[in-house]
């Protein structure tokens, strides 16, 4: 088996370009003369390099190339195209026996081998695994049975006869010699050929990877050995006894530092200078035991390939597994770097051996200032005293671990909270080697839990408060709104969301005569700074008002970085408005009539005194008291006094402008202010017009009746007084006058009047 073969495919070596096998059946097939035409070529040169081994006069002995080339060739070619390739081989065969001058010899060897031939490419067809001859002893097992030994079995079976009945044949020589020299020639032929052609058509084609310095070494070790090999065979066959324990020497070297296709070359050499010698004479045989000591010489020569061929095979194994190992290793290590997943090995010492990339950048490390340390060097004090206490006795006992909660801290002391679950690797023996750990950052999700928490008791919390609050983007458009907010405004979420801001509602200033406040939505869009808290009037949706205390907090982008739009609070202050607005009119204002009391009149009157000396216009102050109120009250009860009142004052008011002011004192006191009034008479004109109304019968509920009149004094600025304490005083003075004077009168005060008292 290929060491590869375990690897998973994401992690087996991918090829870089197409064996050379699948090159040569493509351009065979691209053109059928091909296969015939290379069958005659090979077995030409391959038969003629035969006959030139075996030129020794009487020799029966030939190294036989031709078979494994004609093997290769069927298997390359389309099975149509075989028979002819049988053709060019037989073809070629013929051309060399005649060019050789041993046409005999081989019409006799011809029919054998071509059967052997045909036999053997059909047996090497069920090797699948034959492209990995140099790296499986097994592979090479099988071939050299199936390829090598059956098929020069068969030859030499089936070529025995021929050469028995032809003059190819030596006489006098064994049969058992003659056939034993046939079947080593194929063995030896076939052993040197075959596994060489098998391995180079498994290189890739072209060469995938430029020229590297090892590779030019591994070419340059190739041919000393080949140079040192030729040079020990030269000399063992020579000079040494035992020759070929000293040949098989290089050929033990390049077994261990040459791959497969090159010891294969290196055999070639080694066998082509073998058969040489012999083919020229130099290895001298004994002359009693010339044709025993041929098939011990070339039987010696097969001994000592086979070896060599399976260590080689062997040593390929081993290298391909070393390597297959090494890139696995290597893609491994690649791969647990590069992983997006935050992963870290341990050692049994408990330090780090190992981290992934991401690792590394979650917590901001380099690997030198990781790989070696404790790993509980990474771990808060709580964590780290759950690790050694808890988790890694448990993980030691059991192998593994799942979604342990620890909470690591980053260089910069920032913590990062992690799941980590992890498996245990171990010997054969059980003993502990490594751990994979795989580590969940779950800081954002925890953060987002929490956050999802926090927006949860943020929306109950806005589901419940009171007060109207309104969420506003960056870009000044409706974002969120509580309950409150709907109910203050008149406006759905899903109406609202997305309209601007600065055209949704309508502001107005709190009272009618304020202006409009400052809009401190768009001050904090554009400053992003909070603004001071404003009050206004917002228009509903159904164009009622509300009076609110409008509070802006500016928001901040997730993480704190960037402005992410305002929050307003809208505070209902129209009840505290109301409120506010009655006891000021209550301070100012008489409570039975409604009408201003004496503070709202001494205030009116600073105005319109200040107004009158910067226009140089006089103005006039009314007093006026009911005639004979108390026999109302007396007789009708106070309730019906009250009506009367009520009933006098609204007389009053209708009798004088808008721009005048009509004050109630207390009790049945009354006071009119008429400011910018052209002379006196103006002011007696008015209050005969007084005097003409509130004379008319009152019709009070089941009363009778009713009839009452005023008594009126009145003073005048400048004449009378040029402030108000003055003129009140002349006024009230001119009054008492005209009750003495018999009520139901006016009377204006003069110079010559003496202030008087109430009587």
């Amino acid at each position: 088996m290929n060491p590869t073969d375990a690897l998973g495919p994401e992690l087996q070596p991918q090829p870089s370009g197409p064996c050379l096998e699948d090159v040569l059946r493509e351009h065979l097939d691209a053109a059928l003369w091909r296969a015939p035409v290379l069958a005659l070529l090979g077995a030409l040169l391959l038969v003629s390099l035969t006959l030139l081994l075996e030129r020794q006069p009487g020799s029966q002995i030939a190294i036989w190339f031709t078979d494994a080339f004609g093997m290769v060739l069927l298997l390359l070619c389309r099975s149509s195209m075989r028979a002819a390739v049988l053709v060019g081989l037989m073809g070629g065969t013929l051309a060399a026996g005649l060019l050789g001058g041993r046409l005999d010899l081989m019409l006799a060897w011809m029919p054998g081998h071509l059967m052997a031939t045909a036999a053997g490419a059909w047996m090497l067809q069920g090797v699948a695994q034959r492209q990995q001859i140099g790296s499986s002893p097994a592979v090479l097992a099988q071939v050299g049975l199936v390829a090598v030994l059956l098929p020069a079995l068969l030859s030499a079976s089936l070529s025995l006869p021929l050469l028995m009945l032809t003059s190819a044949g030596l006489p006098g020589t064994p049969v058992a010699v003659i056939w034993l020299n046939q079947a080593l020639g194929g063995v030896i032929g076939s052993l040197v050929m075959l596994p060489l052609l098998l391995a180079a058509l498994a290189q890739s084609w072209p060469s995938p990877t430029p020229e590297r310095p090892d590779r030019r070494r591994t070419h340059a070790d190739t041919l000393v050995l080949m140079l040192a090999g030729a040079g020990v065979t030269v000399l063992a066959l020579l000079h040494l006894v035992h020759p070929f324990v000293y040949i098989a020497l290089p050929l033990m070297i390049g077994a261990v530092l040459l791959d497969f296709l090159r010891l294969q070359l290196l055999v070639l050499g080694v066998t082509l200078v073998f058969g040489a010698m012999v083919a020229t004479g130099l290895v001298a045989e004994p002359p009693t035991t010339a044709r025993w000591q041929g098939v011990l010489l070339h039987l010696s020569l097969v001994v000592m390939l086979l070896p060599e061929l399976l260590l080689s095979a062997a040593v390929g194994a081993s290298r391909e597994r070393r390597l297959a190992l090494e890139a696995q290793r290597e893609r491994y290590r690649h791969l647990y770097e590069r992983t997006p997943a935050m992963m870290h090995s341990i050692g049994p010492d408990g330090r780090m051996l190992a981290v992934s990339r991401l690792w590394l950048e979650r917590l901001g490390y380099d690997e030198r200032d990781v790989i070696g340390r404790p790993s509980t060097d990474f771990l808060d004090a709580e964590s780290r005293r759950r690790a050694i206490e808890q988790v890694l006795p448990q993980f030691l006992r059991t192998g593994e671990c799942r979604d342990v909660e620890y909470r690591m801290l980053a260089r910069d002391g920032r913590p990062v909270d992690v799941l980590l679950s992890a498996i245990s690797e171990r010997d054969a023996q059980g003993r502990f080697l490594r751990s994979l750990a795989v580590l969940e950052d779950v800081t954002r999700k925890r953060l987002a839990e929490q956050l999802a928490a926090e927006h949860q008791r943020t929306a109950a919390m806005l589901e419940c408060i009171g007060d109207a609050v309104i969420g506003i983007d960056a870009r000044g458009r409706i974002r969120s709104l509580n309950p409150a907010a709907v109910a203050m405004t008149g406006w759905m979420l899903e109406e609202a969301r997305g309209r601007d801001w600065a055209g949704w509602l309508s502001r107005r200033g709190v009272a009618d005569d304020e202006p409009v406040p400052p809009d401190p939505v768009a001050f904090c869009l554009a400053h992003r700074t909070r603004p001071e808290p404003t009050s206004c009037r917002l228009v509903r949706r159904d164009a009622s008002w509300r009076v609110v205390r409008e509070i802006v907090l500016p928001m901040s982008a997730p993480g704190g970085q960037g402005f992410d739009g305002v929050v307003l609070t809208l505070q209902d202050m129209t009840a505290a408005h109301d409120l506010a607005r009655t006891l000021a009119h209550r301070a100012h204002h008489d409570a039975l009539t409604g009408l201003p009391n004496r503070l709202l009149l001494q205030d009116r009157l600073q105005q319109a005194l200040r107004l009158a000396r910067r226009q140089h216009q006089p103005l006039a102050l009314m007093f006026m008291d009911l005639d004979h109120f108390k026999q109302i009250n007396d007789r009708h009860g106070h309730d019906a006094g009250d009506e009367l009142l009520k009933a006098v004052a609204q007389r009053v008011r209708g009798a004088v402008r808008a721009s005048d002011t009509v004050c109630r004192l207390g009790g049945d006191e009354f006071v009119v202010l008429l400011p910018q009034v052209e002379a006196a008479l103006d002011a007696e004109r008015v209050a005969r017009h007084i005097l003409s109304e509130v004379s008319r019968p009152y019709r009070l509920g089941a009363l009778p009746e009713l009839q009452v009149s005023f008594s009126i004094g009145i003073a005048v600025f400048p004449e009378d007084g040029e402030d108000e304490a003055t003129l009140m005083r002349r006024a009230d003075t001119a009054m008492y006058q005209a009750k003495r004077e018999g009520r139901n009168a006016l009377r204006f005060h003069h110079r010559g009047d003496t202030d008087l008292t109430p009587p």
